[in-house]
């Protein structure tokens, strides 16, 4: 079983970047910035289905980058893991911002007739413009990935050098949402690659220095 997980759990990268472009794709345009409340809770009232759905299209894309992270850092064959653990902990926050956004579309789309129109409003701001906790989140994934790719001799080390690129990207103002699409487009491509290569061997795997030394 443990084999197994080591060989495939990278694949959950390439799910969490394929389920997150059809959520971002192919879901309906939600109310924009200027949407009066009465605009919000009519266009939920349409489309709270299809809301719904692709909400939890992109709740599960988060688990499944969370999942990479994990077997990430199983796959550093070099150095200290503790830039491994950090870009785990940063899927993980960069996850929490993602679901917190995605949580107030999923309020309006269940309970839109329950809201009032100052409500409805308010929640759709939040739905569109809550994305600082995400941005952060994702830049320290990339940047921490990147340096872990590197130095953990995971992948080529340029693969590392983009992705820490991209991650610098989702903090560079407008060009924040494209930094994030094209850290999850890395992880896509990362998962199939590790998958094709396979974990690492036993004996090239090196623990860390605290590991070796004698009780």
């Amino acid at each position: 079983m443990s084999a197994w997980l080591s060989k495939w759990m990278p694949a959950s990268g390439t799910l969490a970047g394929i389920l997150v472009a059809i959520a971002f794709f192919a879901s309906p345009n939600s109310p924009g910035d200027d949407a009066t409340g009465a605009q919000v809770i009519a266009w939920y009232g349409s489309h709270h289905g299809a809301a719904l759905g692709f909400d939890i299209v992109a709740g599960v894309a988060m688990l499944f980058l969370v999942l990479f992270a994990v077997g990430l850092a199983r796959q550093v064959r070099a150095g200290d893991r503790w830039l491994a653990h950090g870009a785990l902990a940063a899927a993980v926050f960069g996850g929490v911002g993602f679901l917190t956004s995605i949580g107030f579309s999923t309020v309006l789309a269940q309970d839109h007739s329950h809201l009032t129109l100052a409500s409805a409003q308010t929640l759709s701001l939040l739905s569109n413009d809550f994305f600082l906790p995400i941005l952060i989140g994702f830049a320290l994934f990339g940047v921490l990935t990147g340096l872990t790719v590197v130095v953990g001799k995971i992948l080529p080390a340029w693969m590392g050098w983009v992705m820490l690129a991209f991650g610098l990207a989702c903090v560079a103002g407008p060009l924040g949402f494209f930094g994030i699409l094209a850290t999850l487009l890395w992880v896509l491509v990362a998962g199939i690659w590790m998958v094709r290569q396979g974990p690492p061997a036993p004996g090239r795997v090196t623990q860390p220095a605290a590991d070796h030394v004698a009780v």
